[in-house]
């Protein structure tokens, strides 16, 4: 069993992992749990949502990416500032 950082190439497996699990993928970056050379579950490391393998026993490989996610979570980037109205100067006559 490995977990790593997934990569594009892991896109399909991930969706067709949500698609089992009745949910739709939660938003990357995601960590995944691989058995056999095959992803059976991942986490989102932005939400902590977890895309699981219904027909496989994944609770284990869940609560390891849940446990190690906790390590790398990322934090959404902020929004951008507003920007500011400029101040107003003073003028002397």
């Amino acid at each position: 069993m490995t977990l790593r950082l997934a990569e594009g190439r892991d896109d399909v497996a991930l969706e067709g992992l949500a698609q089992l699990d009745s949910r739709p993928l939660p938003p990357g970056p995601h960590l995944v749990a691989e058995r056999g050379g095959r992803i059976e579950a991942g986490i989102s490391l932005a939400t902590g949502e977890l895309v699981a393998d219904p027909f496989l026993r994944t609770a284990e490989l869940c609560e390891l990416l849940d446990c190690h996610a906790g390590q790398v979570r990322v934090r959404p980037e902020p929004a951008p500032a507003a920007p500011r109205a400029p101040s107003p100067r003073l003028v002397t006559a």
